[in-house]
């Protein structure tokens, strides 16, 4: 079982073609799209996009509507004005049929389209866009933050969480340690890195576990042109509870596929 997660900063970012936008923006050359590179290198059975920025009507009629996955979700914000269908916004593709599907859970709702929760039969999975801190600081600190991590207390079986968390965990995880240790920036915050602590209580970052001394980012900030001299943060993750740790057998960051700000993460199992 493979699962692909990826921040696509936009369904009508470069992640679908590498050729000519239209007008009602369906993209041609579809054959030489960065999305459908890393479908065909990885081959996933579930992928998961974060970032989305657009209703169900407008993604669908932008991907390709590729037939191996032939089950997808998407969950829109509801939000007003610039918070619209054109902001946040996730998705989950997969070729299996899940058991049900969630946009929001008890104790857990928000208009945003930051949440899909996926049953299968074996796991769950949660595809997430986690509250960037710069405007959202209260709203994670005081809502986001404690209902996760009471749903994450809470499932008995195996659990995978992902997406973008928006928040750099160690000084590893990020080209230039001083940031983290100044905490001056959102996704550098002692609050931000506190809570992912927590979140670590009873779940294990999958990639770290694997690869406890690699430096490798999965996000570059494009107004600086960081990702040419690869200085990055790692803020995208897999989470899974410690007792199914066992089960995984690799974690890695694909940054050879481009089209977005963050770069794919994969898990397998």
């Amino acid at each position: 079982m493979k699962i692909v997660s990826w921040n696509i900063n936009g369904v009508r970012s470069n992640i679908v073609c590498t050729g000519t936008l239209k007008k009602n923006f369906i993209y041609n050359e579809l054959q030489e799209s960065n999305l459908k590179q890393l479908i065909d290198k990885h081959n996933p059975d579930v992928i998961c996009f974060q970032e989305t920025k657009c209703s169900e009507e407008i993604g669908s009629r932008i991907l390709p509507n590729y037939e191996l996955y032939p089950y997808k979700y998407w969950n829109e914000s509801k939000g007003e004005g610039r918070r619209g269908s054109g902001y946040s916004g996730t998705s989950i593709w997969s070729k299996e049929k899940p058991l049900q599907i969630k946009y929001e859970l008890e104790d857990f709702k928000n208009n945003s389209g930051r949440f899909i929760y996926i049953e299968f039969d074996k796991y769950n999975l949660i595809n997430m866009y986690v509250p960037n801190s710069g405007s959202n600081l209260e709203y994670r600190r005081d809502y986001w933050d404690i209902h996760l991590k009471k749903l994450m207390d809470s499932i008995d079986k195996p659990f995978i969480l992902t997406g973008d968390f928006n928040v750099v965990h160690q000084e590893l995880d990020i080209w230039n340690p001083s940031n983290i240790r100044l905490a001056k920036f959102p996704g550098t915050l002692k609050h931000e890195r506190d809570m992912f602590n927590n979140y670590l209580e009873n779940y294990i970052d999958v990639f770290r576990y694997k690869y406890p001394d690699k430096k490798e980012y999965t996000w570059w900030n494009p107004i600086t042109k960081s990702r040419e001299s690869n200085k990055g943060w790692r803020i995208d993750y897999f989470l899974i509870h410690k007792k199914f740790i066992n089960t995984i057998t690799e974690c890695s960051i694909d940054n050879t596929i481009m089209g977005s700000d963050h770069c794919p993460i994969i898990l397998e199992f």
